[in-house]
Formats: C-alpha cells, structure tokens, sequence
C-alpha cells in the first residue's frame, strides 16, 4: 500500500517538473524575444532603416485630414491667453508605433514656417527622435500643415523620427488657400530652396512677437525620453553626437532611479561660421576653422557675456577625444544663454 502511494507520489513529482521545465522554457523564449525586440527599436531609431517604405497619396490625404481636425477641435490655449497650441499636431512614425525608448535623447528645436528648409540637415545629423514645434500666423496654418507634409513625403528620417506642434496667436484672419509659390507636390527636388523662398506673412510685421519661450517649452515638454538637447533650428549637432551622449549616460548611469531627480544641465560650446564656410562635423575640424577665422563662438559679438560662462577657451585647450564626457562644473550665472 506504501509502496504505491510512493510510486504514485514520484510520478506526480516527475509531472509537476516536466510542468515547470515547459513554464521556465516558454518564459526564457518570451524574454529573448522581448529582447530582440527592444534591440531592434534601438536599431531602427538610432540608424534609418533603408527598407522603409514611400508615403503613400492616401497616407499624405488621411494625416492632412487628421491635422486639420486636430487644428479646429483639439488647441489649447498657452497660460497668457494669447496663442493655440497643438501638442503633436503629427508625431514621427516609429514614436507614433511606440518604437522609442524612454532611456534616450530628444533634440527639441522650434521655428517659423520659413526656417523648417533648416530640418533635412539637423535631422540627417542628428539620427535620433526630434520634436519641433512650428510658429504660425493664423492666415499661414494650412501652409504649415502643407510644409510638415512635404516634408515628411521627401525626408524619410523626418518622417519617421520628428514629431511636429504647432502655436498659433488666438486672433488674426484665416486662410485656407496656399500661395502660388508653394513647391510642387510631386517634386522634392530643390525643396529645401523652395521652401526658404516662400512668401511667407512676417509676424513682427503685423505685430505679432515670436513667442521664443513658449515654442521651446511645447517642443521640450513633449518629448517622450528622459533627456532633452534644446537648439535652434539653424543649428548643426556634431557627429555622432546623440550616440556618444547615449553611451555617456550609461556609463555615468544617469537613467538610473538615484539620478532620476538630479538637476544637471550639460551644456556644449556653441559655434557659428561664415556663411559660405563648410560646417564643420568634428571638434579638429571645428578648431581648424576657429584657427583660420571661419568659426567662432556662438554670440561672440551680439552678446559675449551670455556665453563666457561656457569658458570656450578651456575646451578649445582640452585635446579631442574619443568619448564624452564632462570638462568642468560650474554653478548656473546670470546672464547665460
């Protein structure tokens, strides 16, 4: 009797392992999987995907319709009353498809209608998620809408990778017809060129300040990673910079939960270069151009003492190096750009 009580007690052991043997394999599949999977994200946000797909007539037709609903149902108005805003007005494919991640660096930049011919090379650079928010006068909005979707049917990588929003003022005429200027919806050829070139309504012409403030922080606050690199538009990153920031952090373990609160502001020297000068990709060849006259540091005439906090002289010194890091620290002064 004891004796088939023990048999049937080991075979009962011997399933309930076979139970748990089967339970652990199809939990390690599924967290190889989830693996997989987030190295792909990484993959395919942090280097274009050459196998994407064109954006289709009806694709441009149904995000045009989309905008224009979000533009007359979903605005709000910013804290002074005096413009709408239109937090994600459309937002890149791969973060639309939650292939982002929160432990990354989003460029934030704002602009006119005028300076988006400035996106193709800052997002071409940059390689990473962009949030841009776009000033408009009221007459222009359907212009915007029109400039976003030219845009994102040339540039692969603004399409995929840079979310848009939109600020308007409260009160002016509206329009729904585009200028007679505007680029050819079937070319992309000199696009760029075109776009500069649209007549565009000044705002400071009719009155209307550039709300520089506002833009930034509508670009900044909808970011979706946990760091945020804030430049204007005309501005080109250095190579590889989103990647060697990224590496960066991991090393310093600044996406840790001991660093989530830390209040620290990475600042980078900031040039500018003649206007017919090449712009230059990496620090030797950014010193070279400052040797020769070609660059110098950003505000250097219009406002120095906004950007000597910086010390540009000390990382002018400090030899290149291969990986990021921190050259000083020092308190925030004011004024500083």
């Amino acid at each position: 009797m004891m004796q088939a009580l023990w048999k049937k007690a080991v075979i009962f052991l011997v399933i309930i392992i076979a139970i748990l043997q089967v339970i652990h394999m199809t939990l390690l599949s599924r967290l190889e999987a989830r693996k997989n999977q987030r190295h792909q994200r990484e993959v395919t946000v942090r280097g274009w995907d050459t196998s994407v797909r064109d954006y289709q007539e009806t694709e441009i037709q149904r995000d045009r319709a989309n905008m224009m609903k979000s533009i007359h149902q979903s605005s709000v108005l910013d804290s002074s009353g005096e413009f709408h805003i239109i937090n994600y007005l459309i937002t890149g494919e791969l973060i639309k498809n939650n292939y982002h991640l929160k432990q990354d660096l989003t460029l934030a930049t704002q602009t006119t209608i005028n300076g988006l011919h400035n996106l193709d090379l800052l997002a071409s650079a940059w390689q990473g998620v962009i949030s841009v928010a776009v000033f408009s006068l009221t007459e222009d909005v359907p212009l915007a809408v029109e400039t976003i979707l030219h845009l994102r049917r040339c540039y692969q990588n603004i399409r995929y990778n840079t979310s848009f929003h939109l600020v308007y003022p409260l009160n002016g005429p509206t329009n729904n017809a585009l200028p007679s200027s505007f680029p050819n919806v079937n070319s992309c050829d000199f696009l760029a060129n075109n776009l500069q070139k649209l007549n565009v309504g000044k705002n400071y012409a009719l009155g209307v300040a550039y709300p520089n403030n506002l833009l930034r922080n509508v670009a900044r606050r909808s970011a979706l990673t946990e760091f945020v690199f804030i430049i204007d538009i005309d501005m080109v990153p250095s190579e590889n910079l989103h990647n060697d920031f990224l590496q960066f952090a991991k090393e310093k373990k600044l996406f840790s939960e001991t660093n989530k609160d830390d209040k620290t502001v990475y600042v980078v020297p900031a040039f500018e270069v003649k206007e017919d000068a090449t712009i230059p990709r990496t620090k030797s060849s950014l010193l070279q151009q400052v040797e020769a006259m070609e660059a110098r540091p950003f505000y250097f005439e219009l406002c120095w003492k906004c950007q000597r906090h910086t010390d540009y002289e000390a990382w002018q010194r400090e030899p290149p190096t291969r990986k990021l890091d921190v050259l000083f620290e020092v308190l925030w002064r004011d004024p500083w750009e």
